[in-house]
């Protein structure tokens, strides 16, 4: 219940954050931003399958992801061309921690 009331709490502080930024109450405000979070979870190190991951790590690829993206705005890139960038960099990272997992559980004859 204690978890819960923390995940409220803090839905409402980010929804205040966001009605601020934007100076109005949106539905439509937070649309997209879980790809980004999710992006940013396994850039840092979570996996996808659970076991592993931690807070430092995952602040660590919010900033990467973070940088990236106001990158790519910076150069010019189309928002569809940003979310391909982002898709493949959870491709590649899901990919980098899956083969090692693989050759660890690989049975030997």
């Amino acid at each position: 219940m204690v978890v819960f009331t923390l995940a409220g709490a803090f839905y409402g502080l980010g929804g205040v954050m966001v009605t601020s930024q934007l100076g109005a109450g949106l539905v439509q405000a937070g649309d997209g931003y879980d790809f980004s979070a999710i992006t940013a979870a396994v850039v840092g190190g979570t996996l996808l399958t659970g076991g592993r991951g931690g807070i430092l790590h995952s602040a660590v690829g919010v900033l990467l992801i973070m940088v990236l993206t106001n990158g790519l705005v910076q150069v010019g890139v189309s928002p569809y061309w940003q979310g391909g960038v982002q898709g493949l960099i959870v491709v590649a990272a899901v990919a980098a921690a899956v083969i090692p997992q693989r050759r660890r559980n690989q049975v030997v004859k």
